[in-house]
């Protein structure tokens, strides 16, 4: 195991809640190779993550999985 559940947290409540992050920002520990570590702060988005077809497929198969459609 990696982090605990309260570890494991601190991120998403570090974005949702800090003063000090920025609109679309990715947190993250900052410990051994960004996955461990009680310290958050900005992490590196994976280059996957950026790629225009995986963000469109993901964004695919999760409306297909929830039957949920987001239309802007």
């Amino acid at each position: 195991m990696l982090n605990t559940d309260y570890a494991g947290a601190l991120p998403t409540l570090y974005a949702a809640t800090s003063r000090d992050v920025n609109g679309g920002g990715y947190y993250g520990p900052q410990g051994f190779l960004e996955v461990r570590g009680s310290r958050i702060g900005e992490a590196s988005v994976a280059r996957q993550a950026k790629d225009a077809s995986n963000v469109g497929r993901l964004w695919q198969v999760s409306e297909e999985l929830t039957q949920v459609r987001f239309r802007p």
